[in-house]
């Protein structure tokens, strides 16, 4: 049985590697406007980079999971910490070398960046579901408050150090990064030094066959592609709308993280106190409500500086409220993995919503940029989000009964056990 004192050592290294894991991915979101000069990018191309993230929590979600169960969530993440280090300095070396191409470098960078943020992701969740079994709503929302939290400052300190310098951005970013790996490093075998799965292994298509499992993994995927999708554009839009430059960009998304991460927390705690499907219900009601509104301001305010004004408030909302649809998933995901393939597969579980959670973070800003491309309206370009979130909330209201069913019968095996 783990002590108290070892539960927050391991909260703790969970927290500062989810924090640094996300402050490199959106460090880049305010700097793309200049990178999109420098290297004459399109706003498909630019959008691209932040897609690019994603492409190997696609790909490898599932295997870093396998990879998780074996090694042990400790090992994984110091590992991947080695790694984003050195993706941070590759940032710098696109923007100096003239023999290669600096896009290509640029994109190796962030494929390295999104590979050790994928075995991250994967084994920080199946550690915290493995140490607090009952209260993993509460420490998943905690986990994502400070996922969001790094992606509060990563926009801030890059676009702010940007400014000053790119060698102060990415080797700060670097430096950032590598400070947290003896934190992670003497906390190794309170996260777990893992095993082969007591369900032996598990076909990766019963992720896709089990009905519960299938239909989180789509919800999950249609909040993620609006959050990337916003992610990628928003510093467009301000761009274009208000002539920002990549510090005062970052200091205007800071309204719209600040906003999850705080709904991070707060629906965390009610999950555990309620159940998730209730939240999951506001949350798709608000932000398909939000993304028609910021479209409808876009496209009818002639004013391009007030709607730019009135569409950060909306999107403050948006971000709120996105956090209600997306955190009670990650208990959703930990009591249906359980219930049906008993314990030890954790990792697997979560590399397997890593997947459906990288397809939105893809599929998100490859939409906005050439939609905008395209239409040359941003109100089209936001209002268009509307339909994947709509969609979602349908899902949700048709399978209610299926995923309270699924939750409320695990977590009452959990807390009898106890």
């Amino acid at each position: 049985m783990m002590s108290e004192s070892d539960k927050k050592w391991a909260f703790w290294a969970l927290s500062c590697a989810f924090f640094v894991d996300f402050l490199g991915y959106a460090f880049i979101v305010p700097i793309l406007p200049s990178w999109r000069a420098e290297f004459a990018l399109s706003n498909t191309e630019a959008t691209a980079l932040v897609s690019l993230w994603a492409v190997p929590l696609f790909l490898l979600g599932p295997y870093t999971g396998r990879v998780t169960d074996r090694l042990g969530a400790g090992r994984t993440i110091l590992f991947s910490l080695f790694a984003l280090t050195i993706a941070s300095l590759l940032y710098l070396v696109a923007m100096k070398v003239t023999s290669v191409d600096g896009f290509i470098i640029l994109a190796i960078a962030r494929l390295i960046h999104g590979a050790s943020g994928a075995a991250i992701l994967t084994a920080g969740f199946a550690a915290a579901s493995d140490i607090w079994p009952t209260k993993f709503g509460e420490m998943s929302g905690k986990l994502i408050a400070m996922a969001t939290i790094g992606g509060l400052m990563g926009p801030v300190v890059g676009g702010a150090t940007y400014t000053i310098g790119p060698e102060y951005a990415f080797i700060g970013l670097a430096l950032i990064t590598a400070l947290i790996i003896p934190v992670v490093y003497v906390t190794t075998k309170e996260l777990g030094h893992g095993s082969q799965p007591a369900q032996g292994s598990v076909p990766l298509k019963v992720f896709i066959q089990n009905p519960v499992l299938f239909r989180i993994g789509l919800l999950v995927m249609m909040t993620t592609l609006a959050t990337g999708a916003l992610e990628a554009g928003v510093p467009l839009f301000l761009k274009d709308n208000l002539g920002l430059n990549a510090a005062w960009i970052g200091a205007v998304l800071l309204v719209m993280v600040v906003a999850q991460g705080l709904g991070g927390w707060l629906w965390g705690v009610l999950v555990d106190r309620n159940g998730p499907v209730k939240y999951m219900i506001f949350g798709w009601s608000v932000v398909t409500i939000t993304m028609i509104a910021a479209g409808y301001v876009a496209h009818t305010i002639a004013d391009a500086v007030l709607a730019a004004y009135c569409i950060i408030v909306i999107l403050g909302i948006f971000q709120f409220a996105i956090s209600a649809a997306q955190v009670p998933m990650l208990p959703m995901v930990d009591a249906a993995t359980t219930q049906v393939y008993g314990e030890g597969g954790a990792g697997l579980a979560f590399g397997a919503f890593g997947t459906a959670w990288a397809a939105g973070t893809i599929v998100g800003p490859m939409v906005i940029g050439p939609v905008y491309d395209y239409t040359d309206s941003w109100g089209i370009t936001l209002g268009i989000l509307a339909i994947p979130m709509a969609i979602g909330l349908l899902i949700t209201l048709t399978n209610r009964q299926l995923l309270s069913d699924c939750y409320n019968s695990e977590m009452s095996k959990r807390l009898e056990s106890e």
